[in-house]
């Protein structure tokens, strides 16, 4: 392989490793966020996404998925959330009502940090605009769950 086929390779390489590593907002209810209060039980920070275990009120454990961009940019740091730390959460939930969200915001000790309070991304919200027009859930998932 020569020198020009090894650098496109790379830049291949490196362009489909960021388009896979971020997923539609399809499979959540955008337009109906909801509040959790619990108890952290992990907090994994990770490429692509860091991860909050949340141990609710109710006792249900919550798999919360952490958009690391927004997280980044909103200059939260890295280990701002430990286990036993009481949350306040604000989460897209899951559309299929099972215990899993994407994060908006939380609250901690009492000071509130925002993390992605609006979802722009477009098949998130043509997904949203198909169920609100009576869509299945199962034939919006499978027109819109792909990564953007």
């Amino acid at each position: 392989m020569n020198f020009k086929q090894t650098i496109l390779f790379l830049c291949f390489l490196m362009v489909t490793g960021y388009a896979s590593a971020h997923h539609s907002f399809a499979p959540y209810d955008i337009r109906n966020p909801i509040e959790i209060t619990g108890v952290t039980e992990d907090f994994v920070y990770r490429n692509p996404h860091p991860r909050l275990t949340l141990l609710d009120d109710e006792n249900v454990k919550w798999e919360i998925e952490v958009p690391l961009r927004f997280w980044n940019r909103a200059g939260i740091a890295k280990d701002a959330i430990k286990p036993g730390d009481e949350l306040m959460v604000r989460v897209w939930p899951s559309r299929d009502g099972s215990p899993e969200a994407v994060m908006s915001s939380f609250e901690l000790n009492g000071t509130h940090y925002s993390v992605h309070e609006e979802v722009g991304q477009k098949s998130g919200n043509e997904a949203a605009d198909a169920i609100e027009r009576g869509e299945s859930l199962e034939s919006v998932l499978e027109q819109y769950s792909e990564s953007e």
